[in-house]
């Protein structure tokens, strides 16, 4: 039997593992949640991305020993993102980019916290060089981004057959 287990802070992870629970009629859990999981599933995994590290995927391998899929839920898709976040992660595993959603309001805690000194000191810098196409990412960051689509879960939907 099959799980998908989801770590989400602004809610796109928790969106898309909802959204491929209803697909392919598998159980989806929060990480939260993840030890009412039987360390014997096969677990698909969604997380969200926060400076090349997969939020979560540490503590699903410690109780998991299949991980059958890894999908990571990010702004900036590119092959290059993906190779680093792959190699940052150690992830062997079929790997899966998700494009999502970004609201500073949504974020949490130390996250939004964090992001907000970050979104500071770049604006600094963006307007202290005067670099336009860092004042669009800039716009971008401090408005959301709204990246979230549906139909990149069809390759995950496809490889879980």
């Amino acid at each position: 039997m099959a799980t998908i287990i989801y770590c989400s802070n602004s809610g796109s992870s928790k969106k898309y593992a909802e959204l491929l629970s209803e697909k392919t009629d598998i159980p989806c859990v929060d990480i939260k949640k993840m030890s009412s999981v039987n360390a014997d599933e096969e677990i698909i995994f969604i997380g969200w991305i926060m400076a090349g590290a997969l939020q979560g995927l540490k503590e699903v391998r410690e109780k998991f020993s299949h991980i059958k899929a890894v999908c990571g839920v990010g702004m900036m898709k590119s092959e290059k993102a993906t190779e680093e976040t792959k190699a940052k992660n150690a992830i062997t595993e079929p790997y899966f980019f998700l494009t999502g959603n970004f609201d500073i309001n949504k974020l949490t805690g130390m996250y939004k916290m964090m992001m907000g000194m970050m979104l500071k000191m770049v604006k600094g810098k963006i307007r202290e060089i005067g670099d336009e196409k860092g004042e669009e990412m800039l716009k971008l960051l401090e408005n959301g981004i709204n990246g979230f689509d549906e139909k990149e879960l069809d390759a995950v939907t496809e490889f879980l057959g």
